[in-house]
């Protein structure tokens, strides 16, 4: 009989504590699902969501929350499995995290899907230039300008790929057409630099200059240049100048990937400086095409449209949008699409 009531007590504390657990968690389930509820009823006050989405998506992607960017490609594609645009954003998101195959897999799907769209053959084509697959890069974004022949981004782009390839001769006009002489000139500069090819380099900096003295960024690499060359003299024990001039500014020298940001007006030639230059030039033959041959082939890995080497924005460049702008989002869109979490 004790044993009896001694079972019976057992199973009821047990079924007591089971009961008090239950009730601990419960509040804690019951706040995510009301939670996923309240998330789904916000998206569905939304009108387009897909679309906002979209333009969230791109906006993160511009500031670097390349994770919350991600989800919400994600999300458009799982409404709309056919979305060109998010499709390229999920390839890029691969491509900026190191995941090359998955990257390519995404921009041949979206080809796949759009084998017309100049918009998709212009994001394989840089692609491949991030690889440094030059023919395939040029192939790909020759494709993209016949079928989009007055977008002067996809030419642009092409310009960067075959003048990084080693031809500077049929690079230079992409570049006249799509940004200007000057900037032309500017632009194969810095590739240039960016080789190591200093001389030739300092070239087309000096042709920028006196064709737009204005070109700041023109003015502070071709001073730059002259510093460097100067340094490596004084290294070499070539120079003629006392060591103390040859030292080369404060710090290192500015990062070619952030150009916007170059402090070029402690670097600014005189205009005594430019009408020398000016001068020196109209004495000289015109300067001659440089040879195939002459030209190695880019150094680094670096997307061309990411690097500021070849499109500062600060520049030339027509097509950037300059300060990340939140997409055309109403402040209220925002709040709704910050909540769908």
């Amino acid at each position: 009989m004790s044993m009896t009531r001694f079972t019976t007590v057992t199973l009821m504390l047990g079924l007591l504590t089971g009961c008090a657990t239950s009730s601990r968690d419960w509040p804690s389930f019951a706040k995510r699902d009301v939670d996923g509820r309240q998330a789904k009823a916000n998206r569905k006050k939304l009108k387009e969501p897909s679309k906002l989405d979209l333009a969230y998506a791109k906006w993160q992607e511009q500031l670097g929350n390349m994770t919350e960017a991600r989800e919400r490609y994600q999300r458009v594609l799982h409404d709309e499995p056919q979305s060109i645009e998010a499709l390229l954003g999920l390839a890029r998101m691969d491509q900026l995290a190191g995941r090359t195959a998955e990257a390519e897999q995404g921009f041949r799907r979206a080809l796949k899907n759009s084998p017309n769209n100049a918009l998709v053959l212009d994001a394989l084509g840089q692609f491949y230039a991030a690889q440094e697959k030059w023919p395939q890069a040029i192939d790909t974004l020759k494709q993209g300008l016949q079928i989009a022949p007055s977008d002067d981004t996809i030419r642009f782009h092409l310009a960067v790929a075959t003048a990084k390839s080693g031809d500077l001769v049929t690079a230079r006009p992409l570049f006249v057409n799509s940004v200007g002489e000057a900037e032309a000139e500017y632009n194969l500069g810095l590739i240039l630099h960016d080789q190591g090819k200093l001389d030739l380099a300092e070239q087309h900096f000096v042709q920028a200059v006196v064709k737009k003295p204005t070109l700041e960024q023109a003015q502070f690499w071709l001073a730059e240049i002259r510093v460097e060359k100067e340094t490596k003299n004084v290294l070499t024990g070539t120079s003629n100048r006392p060591r103390p001039e040859m030292q080369a500014p404060a710090g290192a020298l500015p990062s070619i990937t952030n150009l916007q940001t170059v402090p070029v007006a402690e670097h600014r030639l005189s205009p005594h400086d430019i009408l020398g230059i000016q001068q020196t030039v109209a004495q000289q033959p015109p300067p001659t095409a440089v040879p195939h041959s002459q030209v190695a082939p880019a150094l680094g890995a670096v997307p061309a449209t990411t690097r500021g080497v070849a499109r500062p924005a600060s520049v030339f460049n027509p097509f950037a949008t300059g300060t990340p702008s939140n997409g055309g989002l109403t402040p209220q869109q925002l709040e709704q699409l910050r909540n769908q979490r």
